[in-house]
């Protein structure tokens, strides 16, 4: 049923009919013999030249992912009774396929054609179906290659001798040897080879298997990675059991990759139950968390501003209070701008106004960017105050353009840094400002 599923929504209903009948059709042309694992011979060879520590053991394939790699190895085998064929004339025919009208057909006979291809082909393939921009082609060929030859694509990756892989290849190493592929990942240097698989790899260890994602994470070096996994780990438990993953959270190690947890915890449950996240809270030893107190001093004061910055003047000094202070500014200013702004003139200098303020600032800019900006200059020279301004004048220089450049020549208290750097600012996009607002109520800040 599973399969059906999987098949109908790839494919829809007559594609799932052709592929159920292309699976039916060759089981019923092979032995009665059982069929052999997907590469199985391949895969234990490519695992066996990692070294793997004894305490990380590999997840037992679940039955999705056998059914998954049955269907890869249906699909993506050679044809029976055709000749083999080298890999030259193997792309001759892909590329010829990347021009059939049926969507259905040309998948179908690519895969089916990129399963004729050995590993020393798959690099040269996937660098001439790079150059014909044949993004199904790249897709398949990263596929076969991170079931037959991780390490070998891994090793022209690192070596130069490869453009770049992409999210299909890691996707499938992943879901394939997720112990292997996290400790290549954990190997590399910080650089673009890194950053290009961290998504690819870390937040489909945690989506697999989360309670795994968690044990792996433990083993490795403090760090932001360490971090990230936690958090993604976390955040894939507590979308079924909120409590059980606020368990897990406070068992992690003392430090930032806890505090992060807790904050990745508690925001998703303020999210949907702000009571609760309350109690959670009230339950932690004062500063364990940074920046849920914004997450849940948003929800209160989006009902009720009071609310909001009753809670955040509750807490303790420290990062969780400023950015429940950020929260109840980012929500006030969306309810009643007048307001939240003779609120803001209330809080006394320091760290907790200067996070209102920033969040205020960032707020009103679409509506108000000329206001926004002179809120955001109010804040001491740093850091903090060049990126809200970057952001308000961008959004100043769209609206107007002579008027935000005038600010900028004549504005008192600006360094000649900030002038210089604010003059460079190009003007915002409205999808830019919109994504940053999704961004920031997501993150709860």
């Amino acid at each position: 049923m599973q399969l059906f599923i999987k098949l109908l929504r790839q494919f829809g209903p007559a594609g799932c009919a052709v592929v159920l009948g292309i699976l039916v059709g060759r089981a019923l042309r092979v032995s009665p013999q059982p069929a052999k694992p997907l590469h199985k011979e391949a895969l234990a060879t490519a695992a066996s030249e990692i070294p793997r520590p004894s305490e990380i053991e590999r997840p037992v394939d679940n039955s999705d992912a056998t059914v998954e790699a049955e269907v890869a190895r249906l699909l993506g085998g050679a044809s029976s009774g055709r000749e083999q064929r080298n890999a030259t004339e193997v792309m001759d025919f892909i590329s010829a396929a990347s021009l059939e009208k049926s969507d259905l057909r040309r998948f179908l006979a690519i895969y089916e054609a990129v399963g004729e291809l050995g590993k020393d082909a798959l690099g040269d393939a996937l660098e001439r179906a790079k150059k014909e921009n044949n993004a199904i082609a790249i897709r398949a060929l990263e596929r076969r290659w991170a079931e037959i030859d991780p390490l070998g694509a891994a090793k022209a990756l690192a070596d130069g001798s490869l453009a770049g892989l992409g999210d299909a290849f890691f996707g499938a190493w992943t879901k394939s040897n997720p112990a292997s592929a996290l400790q290549w990942y954990a190997g590399l240097e910080n650089g673009d080879i890194k950053n290009n698989a961290r998504a690819s790899i870390l937040d489909r260890i945690a989506k697999m298997d989360p309670e795994k994602a968690l044990d792996y994470a433990n083993q490795m070096p403090a760090g932001a990675d360490q971090k990230l996994l936690f958090s993604r780990a976390l955040t894939a438990i507590c979308a079924k059991d909120p409590s059980a993953a606020f368990t897990a959270a406070q068992r992690l190690p003392e430090g930032d990759s806890r505090k992060a947890g807790l904050d990745s915890v508690l925001t998703q449950i303020a999210n949907t139950n702000v009571a609760e996240a309350q109690r959670l809270l009230a339950e932690l030893p004062p500063n364990s968390i940074s920046t849920a107190g914004g997450a849940i001093a948003g929800k209160l004061a989006r009902e009720n501003p009071q609310s909001g910055l009753d809670f955040a003047s509750a807490l303790p000094d420290g990062p969780s209070r400023e950015a429940a202070f950020a929260g109840v500014a980012r929500e006030w200013a969306g309810r009643d701008v007048e307001a939240a702004a003779k609120w803001l003139d209330t809080i006394p200098k320091g760290a907790v106004r200067d996070s209102a303020v920033a969040s205020f600032a960032n707020r009103t800019a679409p509506r108000d960017p000329e206001g926004a900006t002179l809120w955001a200059s109010t804040l001491p020279p740093g850091t903090q105050r060049s990126s809200v301004l970057s952001q308000t004048i961008a959004i100043w220089q769209r609206t107007n353009p002579a008027a935000a450049t005038d600010w900028i020549a004549t504005a008192p208290g600006l360094t000649a840094d900030e002038r210089t750097a604010l003059s460079q600012v190009q003007p915002g996009r409205p999808e830019f400002r919109r994504g940053e607002q999704a961004r920031r109520q997501r993150a709860g800040n």
